[in-house]
């Protein structure tokens, strides 16, 4: 006698097909959950890294020890000069004043004073974000803004 194959039980074929389902699920969702939790995970960081530090504040911006590694406190507090308006308007003497001496920095050669930063905030940081500023004929600020090289 030929052996036949047994068709599957209806209740056998129901577990399959749910174990099918809860399998592609999870299989699909697992990259968009490792993504999320390293995304999180950044924005985690940078919020604790900036506690504290996120209105401008002009001691701190000068402060080398907290201008530079690991701190970067201007990358904080540069969102808040920006948005209040502080520097539109000002004359390049009161900018110095307020946010000491621009760097001699010539990549950006459209902008009369440029102010380094920190490293660029981002998922991969590898540029790094600067403040520049642009001079009108009188020599007032008419434009300041937040670029990358």
């Amino acid at each position: 006698m030929l052996p036949t194959t047994q068709k599957p039980k209806p209740k056998n074929r129901r577990r399959l097909l749910v174990g099918l389902i809860i399998g592609g699920v999870l299989v699909t969702s697992f990259p968009f959950l490792v993504v999320g939790g390293l995304l999180a995970k950044t924005n985690w960081d940078e919020w604790q890294h900036c506690r504290g530090y996120t209105q401008f504040n002009f001691a701190r911006w000068n402060d080398p020890a907290l201008s530079a590694s690991p701190t970067y406190v201007r990358l904080c507090m540069v969102d808040d000069l920006v948005a209040k308006y502080i520097l539109m308007g000002r004359s390049r003497a009161s900018v110095i004043e307020l946010l000491g001496t621009p760097e001699p920095e010539k990549s950006f050669s459209g902008y009369d004073m440029v102010y380094v930063l920190g490293p660029e905030r981002s998922f991969i940081s590898i540029d790094y974000e600067w403040l520049v500023i642009k001079l009108d004929a009188a020599g007032y600020v008419n434009e300041a803004k937040i670029l990358t090289d």
